[in-house]
């Protein structure tokens, strides 16, 4: 029931933001969709047979450390660093993910790496990200973003993927 409210919530929010307030409380206004298509049954049944017999976590990067093993693939999804000042969206929970969020992210990603974990890793296209993983393959595409305030700087960016 709650993963059909966040589906719900997601499509008809506006530009599908998720983020929260400080009290921990989901604060995006509702979007302008005359009819949204809120689910696609082909889609979910056909993603609920691969997904089968694989574990998905949500939560804090760090629970990885409690069950990863060699051989585990683990892809981690952090907010992402700013690219500049005014983009400091990071509040998809009450606590913000801030720089040294993204250290600590760091230090579990090589230890995930040390015990012989598969992993894959998204962030923005930055010097500090790119500092911080230099040591291991940084892929770099081009991901279309939506939402932002000023409409001209919506489109195409560049994310890095991160793989030990």
């Amino acid at each position: 029931e709650k993963a059909s409210r966040s589906i719900y919530l997601n499509k008809t929010g506006y530009n599908g933001l998720y983020r929260v307030n400080s009290k921990g409380l989901f604060n995006v206004p509702f979007g302008r969709h005359k009819n949204p298509k809120i689910c696609d049954e082909e889609n979910l049944r056909k993603v609920s047979q691969v997904l089968k017999n694989v574990k998905i976590y949500q939560g804090s990067f760090e629970i990885c450390l409690d069950f990863a093993e060699k051989g585990d693939f683990i892809y981690l999804d952090p907010p992402y660093f700013p690219l500049s000042d005014t983009a400091l969206f990071t509040s998809y929970t009450k606590n913000n993910f801030d720089k040294s969020s993204q250290i600590n992210l760091f230090e579990v990603f090589k230890e995930l790496n040390r015990r012989g974990c598969y992993i894959m890793l998204s962030n923005s296209y930055s010097e500090f990200i790119l500092d911080l993983y230099k040591d291991f393959k940084i892929a770099t595409l081009k991901a279309k973003r939506n939402i932002n305030s000023n409409s001209q700087k919506r489109g195409l960016i560049n994310e890095v993927l991160i793989l030990n």
